[in-house]
């Protein structure tokens, strides 16, 4: 089975690649409270183009047979097992609902400890004895455009000039999110909270009143637990329907049952590599967990200490844990002959240039709508 995450790296093929050809705007932004950074100057690569990708799934050209199934169903079942297992989807997922979230309100920044804890701030000299930050730093700054590296709210504020022979400029974030780790406690709604000032500082507590003398407070989160860089246009009040960047050996937990490790414990799962993801045409209207999105990873997937490489594009739709389409590549050059494999709590179906039709890489056979085998492998 190919892989097209090569064909997105191709710049001569004009298709912006995940990283890299990037655009200068400054230095890299500051980390905010939670793990998270906003866009004080940066560098921003230019999106990557998925509508090639898109098209893909949308009109896939392969027309499948046993002989092709042969050939690419156990690494279909190897890729939809990575990443059904490791959720790196939901771990995404979760940072871009946050930021959109945080657009939509307008949350401001407020000073995390010290003796104005709670109250709005510009910066950390308006917190004595404190920092001032949201859970996301934001803050649009333009990449290119007459109003290069200055704020901006959306694309409207990074106009061109026609004259002096310069291109209008994007309004885009940069989120630098410090992933949870492996600590079990992080489920547990007063984690890394501690004592900031008074006789028990450093204590852990649950509110003030645990803090003589002092202020509760949520420390940041540790910096060893790797970090998921993020890239996002800023449109129509939120995020643009592209979003890309890095994982730098993000580690963070799967529960095996329920919202945490009570029940049954949990999985030790990592993610490095390159992402890109597209929230389709309803992102501004419609809840994000409710979409289906479009993935492109290349990178290598960890779970419970066995670590494998993963280059692939799939489709995931957060709130339906057991929805899966996975894009395969069969041809030369990339994307030039794919069809859909997907999988569905009423079983696994193919869709090809013929149609769609029933399909169980367990059984190795695929079926019409009466059950009556079309061909087997």
């Amino acid at each position: 089975m190919r892989y097209l995450f090569g064909f997105l790296c191709v710049c001569a093929l004009g298709v912006m690649p995940l990283v890299g050809c990037s655009e200068t705007t400054g230095e890299g932004g500051s980390g905010g409270d939670g793990g998270s950074g906003g866009t004080a100057g940066i560098d921003v690569p230019l999106a990557p183009d998925l509508q090639p990708v898109l098209e893909a799934y949308a009109n896939p050209t392969a027309v499948v047979t046993s002989e092709i199934m042969a050939a690419v169903a156990d690494e279909i079942a190897a890729a939809a097992e990575k990443i059904q297992d490791s959720e790196i989807f939901a771990e995404i997922l979760k940072v871009i609902t946050d930021v959109q979230q945080e657009l939509e309100n307008a949350t401001a920044r407020t000073c995390k400890g010290g003796s104005n804890n709670g109250n709005v701030c510009t910066d950390d000299a308006d917190c004595p004895g404190g920092t001032c930050g949201s859970d996301l730093v934001l803050g649009g700054v333009c990449s290119g455009g007459t109003n290069d590296g200055g704020d901006c709210a959306d694309d409207t504020d990074c106009p061109g000039d026609p004259d002096a022979g310069i291109d209008p400029g994007t309004c885009a974030v940069r989120i630098n999110y410090i992933c949870p780790g492996w600590d079990e406690e992080q489920f547990d709604p007063d984690y890394l909270k501690t004592c900031n000032g008074g006789a028990n500082a450093g204590s852990t507590c649950t509110d003030d009143a645990d803090c003589p003398d002092g202020t509760c407070v949520e420390a940041r989160p540790d910096s060893a637990n790797g970090s998921l860089d993020l890239f996002m246009t800023v449109d129509s009040g939120g995020i643009g329907r592209v979003v890309w960047g890095t994982a730098a050996q993000c580690l963070y937990l799967v529960p095996n049952e329920g919202d945490d490790c009570e029940a049954a414990g949990c999985s030790e799962a990592s993610y490095d590599g390159g992402v890109a993801l597209d929230l389709g045409p309803d992102w501004v209207s419609e809840d994000i967990s409710e979409l289906p999105v479009t993935f492109v990873v290349e990178g290598n997937i960890g779970f419970d200490g066995d670590d494998s490489g993963i280059n692939q594009s799939f489709r995931v739709v957060l709130a339906d844990e057991s929805g899966l389409v996975i894009l395969v590549d069969i041809g030369d050059p990339a994307l030039e002959e794919t069809f859909n494999y997907i999988f569905a709590e009423t079983g696994q179906a193919i869709r090809d240039a013929t149609g769609l039709f029933g399909c169980s890489l367990e059984d190795s056979r695929c079926f019409d709508e009466d059950g009556t085998t079309l061909f087997s492998w």
